[in-house]
C-alpha cells in the first residue's frame, strides 16, 4: 500500500461523480482533495472508473505518491470546510 494525496478539477458537469467515486477509496479533506492509503489493485479500480468519468481534454486529476503518511508533514489554519457545496 501507498499513500496518496490527489487533487482534481473538473468540469461541474462532472464534479458530483468524481467526488462520490473518490469518497470511496480515500479520505476527504478539503473540497478538491483527498489522501490515504490504496493497494495497487483500488489504484488501478480507481484509475479505471475516473477513466470512465473524466474528459481528459477538459478535466485534470493529479496523485502525488508517498510511501506513508508518516513522511508528510502538513498543519491547517483557519476553519476546515463543513460541506461540500458542490456535492451535498
Amino acid at each position: 500500500m501507498r499513500y496518496y494525496i490527489l487533487v482534481y478539477d473538473v468540469n461541474e458537469k462532472r464534479v458530483v461523480k468524481v467526488h462520490r467515486l473518490l469518497r470511496r477509496y480515500l479520505q476527504w479533506r478539503q473540497r478538491s482533495v483527498f489522501e490515504g492509503y490504496l493497494a495497487d489493485e483500488e489504484l488501478g479500480e480507481l484509475l479505471r472508473r475516473l477513466d470512465s468519468i473524466i474528459d481528459e481534454s477538459e478535466d485534470s486529476v493529479v496523485f502525488y505518491s508517498l510511501p506513508s503518511d508518516k513522511v508528510v508533514h502538513s498543519f491547517h489554519i483557519g476553519a476546515p470546510p463543513d460541506r461540500f457545496e458542490n456535492v451535498l
